[in-house]
């Protein structure tokens, strides 16, 4: 169950995406993949879901998105497998990640923090490593998730007189 902040936040990222011509998708459907052909690949083991993924000129931004350390340290699958990955809070917890060295950057040394002011102003904390070269697959299965997203987002509108 999403909190109200978590919400707010999803609705600020989706703003500033869309204000800087980039493309964001929410709640994107993610399944690791093997190859079985040539442009072909099939999913392995089960679905994960990545909080927010934004796409500009075919790179992929995946994020994650906390609002509490508890949330953060907890067992919920994080998917970090975008040209640019991201871990976003509130500025004050993103602050405190990275000043105390918390054991979430041991575990993810790739990946960014943006911190958000709880507004609309999002703020790169720590910088990630860009993978400038993703593999086929992983780019398939966040293009494919991101249709799959925003289609789902887009039925609501069929319904309406």
């Amino acid at each position: 169950m999403k909190t109200q902040l978590t919400k707010k936040m999803e609705r600020a990222l989706v703003a500033d995406a869309l204000k800087k011509g980039k493309h964001p998708a929410l709640e994107v459907k993610y399944w690791h993949t093997e190859s079985i052909g040539a442009f072909t690949y099939r999913p392995v083991g089960q679905v994960e879901y990545i909080d927010a993924v934004i796409e500009k000129d075919g790179m992929f931004n995946c994020m994650e998105l906390k609002v509490s350390m508890k949330d953060l340290h907890s067992k919920a699958a994080q998917s970090f497998v975008g040209n640019k990955n991201y871990l976003v809070c509130p500025l004050e917890m993103a602050k405190r990640i990275k000043t105390c060295n918390d054991s979430w950057l041991e575990n993810h040394p790739t990946v960014g923090i943006i911190g958000w002011d709880e507004k609309n102003t999002f703020k790169v904390v720590k910088r990630c490593k860009i993978k400038y070269l993703l593999p086929e697959n992983d780019w398939m299965t966040l293009a494919k998730g991101m249709i799959s997203s925003m289609s789902k987002e887009m039925k609501g509108y069929g319904n309406e007189n």
